[in-house]
Parts: structure tokens; sequence; C-alpha cells
């Protein structure tokens, strides 16, 4: 069941001009995002480049990796329970993209479950920030995998 999104439109609205400040705290940054139902605990990384991945740890043991900029998803991947790459793809522009706030994350994009409201988008609550240091590349993907499911 979709959870009522805590902004309203013009709220939305209202924050567009913060974009460009709430761009540069994103920096550098370990967001720990609560929602949708779907997705649960998921984590954002985002580097000093504003290279974006936002990893989702499945109960299967599955990791869905999506790979971007601050609008969104460009690639789409899937690791096993070995950390094996299952599959790779790029993605379009409308396939997945989000808006990073301080306090919450907006999802929208063809990928994700049909709504009610159709352009409602979906949501989720951070629930954790941290520094992070590192920067986004395969290899360092990989690592963060594994010791994400060692937590």
């Amino acid at each position: 069941m979709d959870k009522k999104i805590p902004v309203t439109p013009f709220e939305i609205i209202r924050r567009m001009k913060d974009v460009p400040k709430i761009l540069e705290w994103s920096r550098k940054k370990h967001l720990t995002v609560s929602g949708p139902d779907f997705w649960g605990i998921h984590h954002v990384y985002i580097d000093n480049s504003l290279k974006h991945v936002i990893f989702c740890l499945k109960a299967d043991l599955t990791t869905h990796v999506f790979i971007g900029i601050p609008t969104g998803a460009k690639e789409q991947r899937k690791y096993d329970k070995d950390v094996n790459l299952l599959f790779s793809e790029q993605l379009n522009d409308d396939s997945l993209g989000w808006k990073i706030y301080k306090d919450i994350v907006l999802y929208k994009g063809k990928m994700l479950p049909s709504k009610k409201i159709l352009e409602e988008p979906y949501w989720g609550e951070i629930v954790g920030v941290e520094a992070f240091n590192d920067y986004i590349n395969d290899q360092w993907i990989v690592s963060k995998i594994k010791e994400l499911y060692n937590k």
C-alpha cells in the first residue's frame, strides 16, 4: 500500500530553489533511506564528483545497484549472493529518477510499480547521514556490497 507522501506538491516546488545548496550538501555523503516499501532500507552513496549509487539488498541475498547522476540512474546492475554480476544494462532517462532532499528522497520512473496517482512519486525517509570519502568505481561497488551484507 502506498504511504502518503509527506510533502505537498507546493512544498516540492518551494524546495526547488534549494536544489543547488542540497546538491552541494549531498556531496561526499552516505544516506541510509527507509522506503519505499518495495525497497525497504537502502543505501545511497554520493562521491565528490556527484556520482550516485543506490544499493538495494534483497532477502535472497541478491543486490540491485543503480548507478547515476544527481537526477537519476544511468545503469542498473544485479549481483548474486556471491557478488557475481548477473546483468548490467544502460537505462533511459525516464527509467528511474530521484530528487534528494535533506529529509526525504523522491523516486519516479517507468521501472517502479505504477501508482493510483500516476504523477505522485514514491519516497523514502533519510534515516541516516554519514560522511563518504571514497570514489565510486566497479571495484568499490563489489567491496561495498560485501561490507553491507556483513553489517
